[in-house]
């Protein structure tokens, strides 16, 4: 009996703030798998005429904050594989 009460005091309760942001994080996840905004990036590079040139750099500018994150989601992947917590 003691064990479950131990358990049960060690869950983490979640707000429903972390909830939707969860939920809207499974979103844009589920979406990546069939993303047009991809499959248009692709398109573009093969045509680079079908976008101005401020929108290569304001392109350029989104992937370069995506690219500041990779090394924290890696250091995250590091860890759940490590406490192994999915």
């Amino acid at each position: 009996m003691e064990d479950i009460v131990t358990k049960r005091s060690e869950e983490k309760i979640i707000s429903q703030s972390e909830l939707d942001k969860l939920l809207h994080l499974d979103e844009v996840m589920e979406q990546s798998n069939n993303n047009p905004f991809i499959k248009e990036l692709k398109q573009a590079i093969l045509d680079p005429s079908r976008l101005k040139l401020f929108q290569w750099h304001s392109l350029r500018n989104q992937i370069h904050e995506i690219e500041a994150l990779v090394p924290h989601i890696d250091l995250i992947i590091k860890l759940k594989k490590e406490n192994k917590d999915d």
